[in-house]
């Protein structure tokens, strides 16, 4: 049997810090925990961090393409929806996928990173 892990934090690393921070934590309302001036980590919920780096000083680099997805489980995809169109976001409605039993929320950050909010509709793994 394994240790147990008790959460995670990932990072996304941006040319404009700043911006991004602001979106984390002003549009979507995460709880800023940590910040060491060319990083900042936000509690998203649960054992869920995502950790902003400036990338002029990281240990990474940003890119233009960002291979990545974030994807975090919301009990209310729909009032996720709502409350970032109220933030002045424009999106696109949430999906139901016809390869899962799930709904989804899917967009972009301020540099391009996609970030998934997915309600499942049946208990999760089921």
């Amino acid at each position: 049997m394994n240790p147990p892990i008790t959460g995670s934090i990932t990072f996304f690393y941006y040319d404009d810090l700043k911006r991004a921070a602001d979106f984390y934590q002003n549009t979507l309302g995460f709880k800023l925990v940590n910040d060491v001036d060319f990083a900042k980590v936000y509690h998203a919920g649960s054992g869920t961090h995502i950790g902003l780096v400036d990338g002029h000083r990281g240990s990474m680099k940003p890119t233009r393409d960002k291979p990545v997805m974030l994807s975090l489980f919301v009990e209310d995809v729909d009032k996720w929806y709502r409350h970032l169109l109220s933030k002045g976001l424009k999106l696109d409605p949430p999906v139901e996928p016809t390869y899962n039993k799930m709904r989804v929320l899917i967009f972009k950050d301020p540099e391009g990173y996609t970030l998934e909010f997915l309600q499942w509709l049946t208990p999760y793994g089921k």
